[in-house]
């Protein structure tokens, strides 16, 4: 199935949606790895915050310098990547 833009949601509108419909929940994120070049990032997100387990999870990776917003902000896109692919899966 190819990519369609048309029916991408943004992370932060994925955001603001699910504290619309969840506004007990709770989000987690962790930076797994970090060693200098790549940086890997798992998200988890709970319907209501004293949920034992996760309603969903997402993990991203980055690597320091692959893309234009990497040179810069590598960790702050990957960590940004896994909350979408949490957001993503919660449905």
């Amino acid at each position: 199935m190819a990519f369609d833009l048309s029916n991408y949601e943004t992370v932060e509108d994925r955001l603001a949606r699910f504290w619309s419909d969840h506004p007990s929940g709770r989000v987690h994120t962790e930076l797994v790895i970090q060693d200098g070049n790549q940086v890997i990032f798992k998200a988890a997100i709970y319907f209501d915050a004293a949920d034992p387990i996760p309603r969903a999870t997402g993990y991203a990776s980055e690597e320091k310098g692959s893309s234009p917003v990497n040179k810069t902000s590598h960790l702050e896109n990957c960590e940004t990547s896994a909350l979408g692919r949490a957001y993503r899966d919660w449905e």
